[in-house]
């Protein structure tokens, strides 16, 4: 058996690379966010650049969590990379050392790693998320951030006094019941187009929208400005949240609690299941990036095309990032069920993974 001083060497190199590349990709996304702070200074000459700063700075963690399972594949590439360039794989077979015995530490860090980053590192970054939605909501009418909504504005029709009307926004904060980048088209009864209302920030009061600072244009009038438009509504905050409620701004502590008042109340809880799970999941997908990573070492111990061996690596990690986000969609559409969704991508992955080595090592 490995001995417990290999053990703890394998391990160290193994996180040391893990985290290095995790901070590298931490620095990509501050300085991609910085330029686009530049970009927002430059395009208004009242821009709060102090606050817009700290907001981008407290959105960071957030975005970086993502690159964890890319940051754990292409340290674990690394670290097994310089062991080859080393001989000091070579030099454990030799000792009698099997491939799975020093995979292990490998893998002993890379579960750890996604246990601390659902367990402790998503609460922390949920938490300064949540503070930066806050301040970005006070920082002006016609302020936003660098991370707008990649995936555009989320619409919600809704009916109130005698009126109809459609609301959308870019982006949300307080469980859905704050919105920022508001866009409201209102129309009467008989569907004839009334007056379109833009504005920063809006909040969901009880029975009404109050949208602050608003635009309001109608047809045939000058564009007209108010402090706050009462907006009408017949939907409840239940209703409200499940239409704009980001489930990446809550944590994983939170989720269950979420998803027990979600069934509770008779909404649908997918969404947070499927939240729920991807995070659960998050140790097995870290497991199967290591693997996939050992499949390039012990290629390359017998290969000297490194870049070849390090493309495919890359090139699978990747697949697999797809196929998980594809799942996730289905399940988040209530298409296939949460659990599955969340699951059987990283579980799949991993066997196949095992697969591999056991006939690359094996036979």
């Amino acid at each position: 058996m490995i001995g417990r001083t290999l053990t703890l060497y394998f391990a160290g190199r193994f996180a040391k690379m893990v985290l290095a590349m995790f901070a590298l990709f931490f620095c990509l996304i501050a300085t991609i966010s910085y330029f686009e702070l530049v970009r927002k200074v430059l395009q208004s000459d009242d821009y709060d650049v102090l606050r817009g700063a700290m907001v981008i700075l407290l959105r960071v963690p957030s975005f970086s969590e993502y690159a964890l399972p890319f940051a754990t594949l292409f340290g674990s590439i690394a670290a097994f990379v310089i062991a080859n360039r080393r001989l000091e794989v070579v030099v454990a077979r030799a000792a009698g050392i099997s491939a799975w015995q020093f995979l292990l530490p490998a893998t002993v860090v890379g579960l750890l790693f996604g246990v601390l980053a659902t367990t402790v590192y998503n609460p922390i970054a949920v938490a300064l998320k949540d503070s930066a939605d806050w301040m970005n909501a006070s920082i002006g009418s016609d302020s936003s951030t660098a991370f707008d909504a990649s995936t555009g504005p989320v619409w919600l029709r809704q009916a109130g006094g005698d009126r109809e009307s459609i609301i959308g926004a870019t982006e949300s904060y307080d469980n859905g019941l704050g919105l920022t980048g508001v866009t409201a088209m209102v129309f009467d009864r008989s569907g004839r187009f009334i007056e379109r209302v833009d504005a920063g920030t809006a909040h969901f009061a009880t029975g009404e929208w109050l949208i602050n600072n608003a635009t309001v244009t109608a047809p045939g009038k000058t564009p007209e400005r108010t402090d706050v438009y009462r907006l009408a509504t017949m939907l409840g905050a239940d209703d409200i949240k499940q239409t704009f409620e980001n489930t990446d701004t809550v944590s994983f502590w939170g989720l269950p609690g979420l998803i027990d008042a979600a069934e509770k109340a008779g909404l649908s809880s997918d969404r947070y299941r499927l939240r729920y799970n991807a995070l659960l999941v998050q140790p097995i997908l870290l497991l199967a990036m290591v693997l996939i990573a050992a499949i390039v070492s012990l290629r390359f111990s017998r290969s000297k095309d490194l870049g070849q061996m390090i493309l495919s690596g890359i090139g699978v990690g990747f697949v697999l990032y797809v196929i998980t986000k594809i799942a996730r969609d289905l399940g988040g559409a209530g298409i296939v069920p949460a659990p599955l969704a969340a699951w059987i991508p990283a579980i799949v992955a991993t066997l196949i993974g095992i697969t591999v080595l056991l006939h690359l090592e094996d036979g």
